[in-house]
């Protein structure tokens, strides 16, 4: 009887994890483009608006990731006065090694799965999400944007983002599942077996070493599979958004051959890096389609960073698919728990 009570209660934890990458927007591309600096004190203002905000929605606890910056525990020193008399949160900095690479992010989110936590945010760009995503099974997330490809992350205020991932502890399953939405993906498959996935874009590149992991080089590009494509959008992903449109929203993505030029494209590759794209042949790809790549030595980079080396006799396809994850549409979260009243004042 006391073990069932025990586990009974362990089930009702209401807990948020929060993965804050200190990394995230500063790589190469600060210096060959124009992209817009998070430093890691505004990312400690952003956690701490976060924090503020689950504050006042009575939750049980926040796992933070540690990092050599001290984001987490920067945030929560740094309350004063009023708000540091009522901050009654329960914050805890998991208990994991720093190692200062995307390690950190993968094993932070397969801890905080462990736990039970009800969602996780990201602060990050598209690399940073990519490595969450892939670490997760069934946990769903929801990412602010602080880093260079900023695709996949959302842009907005950081304190909506904490109250609408607290009340969503609070949802029903069938709530949860009204406010969240599928992550669509695409799996890198090497001699039939998983390999990798990327979030935005799959490319395939004529290099046979990685070098500089950030992608910004058009020269040697081949081929690029994307999960969306959309005429506002930044990064690969912008090329073939010069030519159709498929939304974050619904099923599908686009397989683009770049070469001798059937057409040219003017495409927005990086912030402020506008370059001339020569479009061999396009297509649509459907939900769940698999694409073959000849068999040759290449690099892939996924979501803007060179990740596989693959050698001159290995098999590759790639599959439009979904991610076990889904992410949280903090707007109607917010609607959502406005019709139940969940934030009236009795």
């Amino acid at each position: 009887m006391l073990l069932e009570r025990c586990f009974n209660l362990a089930e009702d934890i209401k807990s948020v994890g929060i993965i804050a990458n200190p990394a995230s927007g500063r790589d190469i591309r600060r210096l060959v483009a124009h992209g817009s600096v998070f430093d890691n004190a505004e990312k400690v203002n952003i956690v701490r608006r976060i924090l503020l905000a689950l504050n006042t929605l009575n939750l049980d606890r926040v796992y933070i990731m540690p990092d050599s910056f001290g984001i987490g525990n920067e945030a929560v020193n740094g309350l004063w006065g009023e708000e540091k008399e009522n901050f009654k949160l329960d914050v805890e900095i998991l208990g994991m090694t720093v190692t200062g690479t995307a390690e950190d992010s993968f094993n932070a989110a397969v801890l905080m799965e462990e736990k039970n936590v009800d969602i996780i945010i990201i602060l990050g760009g598209d690399g940073t999400n990519r490595v969450v995503v892939k670490a997760l099974t069934n946990t769903p997330i929801l990412s602010l944007s602080t880093g260079t490809n900023n695709v996949f992350p959302i842009m907005a205020e950081s304190t909506m983002l904490g109250l609408a991932a607290g009340l969503f502890t609070k949802f029903s399953d069938e709530e949860k599942e009204k406010v969240t939405e599928p992550i669509k993906c695409i799996y890198v498959i090497k001699d039939g077996k998983i390999e990798d996935l990327a979030l935005i874009d799959a490319v395939v590149v004529n290099e046979s070493y990685i070098g500089s992991r950030a992608l910004w080089h058009t020269d040697l590009l081949e081929e690029i599979f994307v999960t969306r494509s959309t005429s506002y959008d930044i990064g690969m992903v912008s090329i073939p958004g010069r030519l159709t449109e498929v939304k974050v929203n619904e099923d599908g993505g686009v397989f683009l051959k770049v070469g001798e030029p059937n057409q040219k494209v003017r495409a927005a590759i990086a912030p402020g890096v506008i370059r001339e794209i020569g479009v061999e042949d396009w297509r649509k790809i459907e939900q769940e389609e698999i694409v073959e790549l000849p068999v040759k030595k290449r690099i892939i980079a996924l979501d803007g960073e060179r990740e596989l080396i693959i050698k001159k006799d290995e098999k590759v396809t790639m599959q439009l698919s979904h991610a076990d994850a889904r992410f949280l549409d903090y707007k109607q979260a917010l609607k959502l728990a406005d019709s139940k009243n969940m934030l009236e004042v009795l």
